[in-house]
């Protein structure tokens, strides 16, 4: 029972965590075309929400793996997450390569407001016709 829950340990960092990073830049460099300023936020905040965890799992799931593989002695395993924590090194560097190209932070980005500028209405244009615009 040990070895399929380090295994599915295993592959939720191996598949997971890349999966998540991915759909977070995917969001991060998109440009939603939202209405409101309030649901630009939302959307920033999920997608900074789905960055952070996929940093945060990037971290946990490895230490957490070489921890219960070593309490459960099982040399297998300690191999795989020992060799996983080297890959939790190269995510890093790739997210801050990613970072540093980005033009704007990848955490805590909000896109722009798509809200429409108000109608003044303030200029009348006559039309012909008779009708002229009101007082003058």
């Amino acid at each position: 029972m040990k070895r399929i829950g380090l295994g599915a340990l295993l592959l939720a960092w191996l598949y997971g965590v890349p999966f998540l990073l991915i759909v977070g830049l995917v969001r991060r460099t998109s440009s939603p075309s939202i209405a409101t300023h309030a649901a630009a936020r939302a959307f920033g905040s999920t997608t900074g929400t789905i960055l952070t965890a996929a940093l945060v799992l990037n971290l946990a799931l490895p230490v957490a793996g070489v921890l219960l593989a070593r309490l459960a002695r099982d040399q297998y395993w300690t191999r795989h997450f020992v060799w996983s924590l080297a890959g939790m090194v190269l995510i890093y560097f790739a997210v801050a390569i990613v970072g540093s190209a980005a033009t704007g932070p990848l955490i805590g980005w909000t896109p722009a407001n798509q809200e429409p500028a108000p109608y003044g209405g303030t200029q009348c244009i006559p039309i012909s016709g008779g009708r002229g615009c009101p007082g003058g």
